[in-house]
């Protein structure tokens, strides 16, 4: 048996502490601490995890705890900073999606994870999930012969539970791009499959249906057309039923605001370094909620389909001459969660072996690379290069 990895986490919301909880039920790993910025998360933390260190900054956290690595689960802006100062302390470090949100603080990390030899992992869990994992052993069959071309599709739904539009998320200032916020689980798997680094981008898109001349602090609570509006909300809060934890969140914003500026459909053209070329497309008034991939091979296409909604997934494999066509349900598991447990078993048996982790500083630094691209292309209307890991 390993011993385990002794860690803190920094950045208290409900993501943050599930992961915390998480790292108290498996042997691989040991919770030694906890930072936040806002006193009403430590008071829950001082509650619910009795004998944790606890600190007011993820800097403190990481220059003064017992602890080997940092988790980083704040906010999107903040991932970059909290993954330097740990690095910079000598911590391995496992950073929530996205790695960060611009290329100066992405190329920051890698160039401090090269020169300290330290383990940079991504919780970009799809990787360990069955459909997944079925579709890349496939590939590695040599079943589609070569991959020549690769499309995405990320249709965005669930009407009344899930709508990037009503939160923090409306706004440019707080997630960049939503691929960049949502899409980089779904990027990641595409360049996985694609086996190659992503070196340039191509985007358009647009905020065509969300957003509008509601004011900025509209809300579902306060809006008399609350029973007739399709995308109403509660505004409930988030939940962690196994720590008896409930967090408000206030975050039930009209979607039809002024203050929505991010768009709402995305479509990404990209270039990869092996010649080959992919597309992704993420819509975000889809009526489901789920995912479709076509790999074009020499010898065969692969199509995976994944609807989250309704649990079924699939995957066809079509021979290209013959038309012979294969279909598998692996899985009644869809994808889209679940091996948050198995990334973490997964990284801290990494660090203690001196490998990579199975979502490792490559998935993480091209996955954000994309979308950072792609909002740089939608803002100038041009293709725009990408930094490549292997060249720093």
């Amino acid at each position: 048996m390993i011993e385990p990895l002794r860690m803190g986490v920094v950045g208290l919301g409900i993501r943050g502490f599930h992961l915390a909880h998480l790292i108290t039920r498996i042997q691989e790993t040991e919770l030694v601490a906890m930072a936040d910025m806002q006193d009403k998360m430590l008071d829950i933390a001082r509650e619910k995890f009795p004998g944790v260190e606890l600190y007011e900054s993820g800097a403190a956290m990481a220059e003064k705890a017992d602890i080997e690595a940092v988790l980083v689960a704040t906010g999107d802006r903040f991932h970059a900073g909290n993954a330097c100062e740990a690095l910079e302390n000598g911590k391995h470090v496992l950073i929530e999606k996205p790695m960060a949100q611009t290329f100066d603080d992405i190329i920051q990390i890698a160039q401090l994870q090269k020169q300290t030899g330290l383990t940079v992992g991504m919780f970009l869990e799809m990787r360990l999930n069955g459909i997944w994992q079925r579709a890349k052993a496939i590939i590695e069959a040599g079943e589609l012969g070569e991959i020549y071309a690769g499309s995405l599709v990320d249709h965005v739904g669930r009407d009344r539970a899930q709508f990037f539009a009503r939160l923090r998320t409306r706004s440019r200032d707080v997630v960049v791009s939503l691929p960049l916020q949502k899409g980089v689980h779904s990027l990641d798997l595409l360049n996985w499959f694609m086996g190659a680094s992503p070196r340039r981008v191509g985007a358009v898109g647009g905020l065509f249906f969300f957003g509008g001349d509601q004011p900025a602090d509209k809300r579902c609570r306060d809006c008399p057309e609350r029973e007739t509006c399709p995308h109403a909300h509660t505004g409930a809060p988030w939940r962690l039923p196994a720590l008896g934890i409930e967090i408000q969140s206030g975050e039930d914003y009209c979607v039809w605001s002024e203050a929505c500026d991010v768009e709402d459909v995305t479509f990404i053209n990209i270039e990869y370094t092996s010649g080959t070329v992919a597309n992704y497309r993420e819509v975000h008034f889809a009526p489901f909620y789920s995912l479709h991939f076509t790999l074009y091979g020499s010898k065969a296409q692969l199509d995976i389909e994944a609807n989250h909604d309704t649990g079924e997934a699939c995957i066809e494999v079509t021979e290209r001459y013959t038309r012979n066509q294969r279909r598998e349900r692996p899985t009644r598991d869809t994808g889209h969660g679940n091996a948050d447990t198995d990334l973490l078993i997964d990284y801290a048996r990494a660090v203690r072996e001196g490998r990579s982790p199975t979502s490792d500083l490559r998935a993480g630094f091209e996955s954000a690379a994309i979308p950072i691209g792609a909002r740089k292309s939608l803002d100038e209307g041009t293709f725009v290069d990408l930094p490549l890991l292997d060249e720093i």
